[in-house]
């Protein structure tokens, strides 16, 4: 297996528990290096497991060649296959077996590929399988927190902390949360994200599409590191690369496919057309949004690079929200919303009770009645939904007001109590 997570704790791991306790088949999926195989051995440790990695040729070549021998090895235990991406004719296997002998815990697949989207995959597998979304670390799992950070829930309970928080260090942001980068240098971890780089690009595009395009697949990750999180022109983009919108949207889907990019899409409670109707686009962690882009800690005090680090911050957030969607005991969904005639509001989780926590990101240390005025204005536009607002900033400022908006340093994303 090639993963490295080391010894941090992975709080996706009461999840996949919880699904092999009642699923037959349980997706593991994310971008190369993110853990996954780690967390694979951590979800069999307690019961009878073959694993086989389909990195390996050998075991590719038998998957392919006698794909019912191969998915009926494990016999009453259960088959963990790593990097399943890489033989798309397993699924149909697979699901034979499923129907023959429909056990809960009898696969375990671990892809750096969306299953769904892979060439040559024929059957979805629904009402079989459940899919678990592994990204790179969590600033909780960096830090090594024992119980999962869970901030929506902690807000909803009034963001109540007898402890200080502490500000956000840019180094937190640049560095993001590849478990590999975590303890090399400034310099070697430059190295293991311009391979990283290199070989997705190179490599693992070409493979997914079976030798065909990917000459372009290394400037387009530039080129949304570049904007951070921000609305993607698309048309405007396509001119800078020299391309096509086609050929952009095809190398945008592969990349997301790669569990690479990740959008955010913009909240319509109506079919307005003054309403922004584009997702907000970005790179899956901000270490490697840092690299690609070439900035460093010491740029986000420089006059030139405020600007940037402010949508990288931003960035930041919207994936910590996306890690802890994971196992947030709060059901939400991930939005943006922009009214051209009204407010804006950089984050917009929506409730599955139709409450919506509205989140305004600010790079800077204070923050003063502006930096709210957004929010009042949104709460305004939807006065038949419960709004929660909160504004985030990198400070410790902490403060309650008007019984429903929340002053919040970003660090209690994960520093807050245990809920």
């Amino acid at each position: 297996m090639d993963e490295t997570a080391g010894s941090y704790p992975r709080h996706a791991l009461s999840l996949v528990q919880e699904a092999l306790g009642d699923t037959p088949v349980v997706v593991l999926q994310g971008a190369r290096q993110v853990g996954k195989s780690t967390l694979a051995q951590m979800a069999s440790t307690d019961r009878e497991t073959t694993v086989v990695s389909l990195d390996d040729p050998y075991s590719r070549s038998l998957a392919t060649e006698d794909p019912q021998f191969f998915v009926e090895r494990a016999g009453q235990g259960m088959l963990v296959v790593d990097e399943a991406q890489r033989a798309p004719d397993l699924i149909l296997p697979i699901k034979a077996s499923v129907d023959r002998q429909r056990r809960p815990g009898r696969f375990l697949l671990t892809g750096s590929a969306d299953l769904l989207h892979v060439k040559g995959v024929g059957d979805s597998l629904a009402g079989r399988a459940e899919t678990v979304e592994l990204m790179t670390l969590s600033q909780g799992e960096i830090s090594r927190r024992s119980s999962p950070e869970d901030f929506v829930s902690w807000v909803l309970e009034g963001a109540q902390s007898d402890d200080a928080f502490l500000p956000l260090d840019p180094q937190t942001v640049v560095s993001g949360g590849y478990p590999e980068v975590l303890t090399r240098s400034g310099r070697r971890r430059d190295r293991w994200f311009a391979s990283y780089t290199a070989r997705l690009a190179d490599h693992d595009a070409r493979d997914l599409q079976s030798g065909g395009f990917a000459d372009h697949m290394a400037a387009v990750l530039r080129l949304l590191a570049a904007q951070g999180q921000s609305e993607l022109v698309k048309a405007k983009e396509a001119r800078t690369l020299g391309i096509s919108e086609t050929t952009l949207d095809s190398y945008l889907r592969l990349a997301q496919v790669m569990r690479l990019v990740t959008t955010t899409a913009p909240w319509r409670r109506t079919p307005r057309s003054r309403l922004s109707k584009r997702p907000k686009v970005s790179l899956t962690d901000t270490g490697l949004t840092a690299h690609l882009a070439g900035f460093t800690a010491p740029m986000a005090a420089t006059i030139g690079g405020r600007e940037f680090y402010g949508t990288l911050v931003e960035q930041f957030v919207a994936l910590e929200l996306q890690r802890q969607r994971t196992w947030s005991e709060q059901l939400f969904e991930l939005y943006h919303y922009r009214d051209h005639d009204g407010p804006e509001v950089d984050l917009l989780l929506e409730l599955s009770d139709g409450r919506l926590i509205a989140i305004e990101v600010k790079s800077a240390r204070t923050v003063n009645d502006r930096s709210w005025a957004g929010l009042k204005q949104f709460r305004d536009h939807v006065p038949d939904r419960e709004v929660v607002g909160v504004v985030l900033h990198t400070g410790t400022e902490v403060a309650h007001l008007h019984d429903w908006l929340h002053v919040l340093p970003i660090s209690s994303l994960w520093g807050h109590p245990t809920f």
